[in-house]
Protein backbone atom coordinates (compact mmCIF):
# COMPACT_ATOMS: atom_id res chain seq x y z
CA UNK A 1 0.00 0.00 0.00
CA UNK A 2 1.65 3.64 -1.11
CA UNK A 3 0.81 6.18 1.68
CA UNK A 4 1.55 9.09 -0.30
CA UNK A 5 0.73 11.57 3.00
CA UNK A 6 2.86 9.45 4.94
CA UNK A 7 3.18 11.33 8.30
CA UNK A 8 6.79 12.37 9.38
CA UNK A 9 8.92 11.50 12.06
CA UNK A 10 8.86 13.79 15.33
CA UNK A 11 12.45 15.55 15.55
CA UNK A 12 14.11 15.27 18.72
CA UNK A 13 15.10 18.73 19.03
CA UNK A 14 17.07 20.22 21.94
CA UNK A 15 16.01 19.82 25.56
CA UNK A 16 13.47 21.98 27.12
CA UNK A 17 14.11 24.50 29.30
CA UNK A 18 13.96 23.47 33.06
CA UNK A 19 12.98 25.47 35.39
CA UNK A 20 15.47 26.55 38.80
CA UNK A 21 14.80 26.12 42.68
CA UNK A 22 16.26 27.39 45.38
CA UNK A 23 15.67 27.39 49.20
CA UNK A 24 16.83 29.85 51.03
CA UNK A 25 16.04 31.42 54.71
CA UNK A 26 13.20 28.90 54.94
CA UNK A 27 11.74 30.19 51.38
CA UNK A 28 11.40 27.94 48.68
CA UNK A 29 11.71 30.09 44.95
CA UNK A 30 10.48 28.25 41.82
CA UNK A 31 11.02 29.91 38.19
CA UNK A 32 10.51 29.26 34.81
CA UNK A 33 12.37 30.62 32.12
CA UNK A 34 9.18 32.12 30.45
CA UNK A 35 9.15 34.24 33.40
CA UNK A 36 6.72 32.76 35.86
CA UNK A 37 7.61 31.80 39.47
CA UNK A 38 6.87 31.00 42.98
CA UNK A 39 7.36 31.78 46.41
CA UNK A 40 6.80 29.56 49.30
CA UNK A 41 7.54 30.91 52.91
CA UNK A 42 8.09 27.50 54.84
CA UNK A 43 7.05 28.72 57.87
CA UNK A 44 2.93 28.79 57.60
CA UNK A 45 3.46 26.88 54.45
CA UNK A 46 2.22 30.63 52.38
CA UNK A 47 2.70 31.47 49.09
CA UNK A 48 3.62 34.86 49.39
CA UNK A 49 4.93 35.57 45.43
CA UNK A 50 2.94 34.59 42.13
CA UNK A 51 4.52 36.43 39.35
CA UNK A 52 3.18 35.72 35.68
CA UNK A 53 4.84 38.03 33.00
CA UNK A 54 6.70 39.31 36.09
CA UNK A 55 3.31 41.03 37.17
CA UNK A 56 2.74 39.95 40.95
CA UNK A 57 -0.59 38.19 40.91
CA UNK A 58 -1.17 37.76 45.34
CA UNK A 59 -1.31 40.44 47.58
CA UNK A 60 0.89 40.76 50.76
CA UNK A 61 0.25 42.62 53.65
CA UNK A 62 3.04 45.85 53.42
CA UNK A 63 3.42 44.78 57.52
CA UNK A 64 3.67 41.46 57.11
CA UNK A 65 6.09 40.06 59.40
CA UNK A 66 7.81 37.23 56.82
CA UNK A 67 10.84 36.33 59.40
CA UNK A 68 8.68 33.91 61.50
CA UNK A 69 7.29 35.69 64.65
CA UNK A 70 3.87 35.96 63.49
CA UNK A 71 1.60 34.09 61.14
CA UNK A 72 1.97 35.99 57.30
CA UNK A 73 -1.09 38.53 56.37
CA UNK A 74 -2.15 37.77 53.07
CA UNK A 75 -0.86 35.01 50.42
CA UNK A 76 -2.44 31.47 50.13
CA UNK A 77 -1.84 29.36 52.49
CA UNK A 78 -1.17 26.05 51.78
CA UNK A 79 -3.35 23.75 54.33
CA UNK A 80 -2.78 20.42 54.40
CA UNK A 81 -5.99 18.32 56.25
CA UNK A 82 -4.85 17.28 59.67
CA UNK A 83 -6.91 14.49 61.20
CA UNK A 84 -6.77 12.20 63.85
CA UNK A 85 -7.63 8.15 64.01
CA UNK A 86 -9.48 6.62 66.70
CA UNK A 87 -10.28 3.29 67.64
CA UNK A 88 -13.87 2.83 67.70
CA UNK A 89 -14.03 -0.30 68.62
CA UNK A 90 -13.56 -0.32 72.29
Amino acid sequence: MDRSNKPSAIGVGASLPQPTLSIKDNVVEASLPTGQSVAVHLYGATVTSWKTGGQEQLFVSETAHLDGSKPIRGGIPVVFPVCELYDLSA
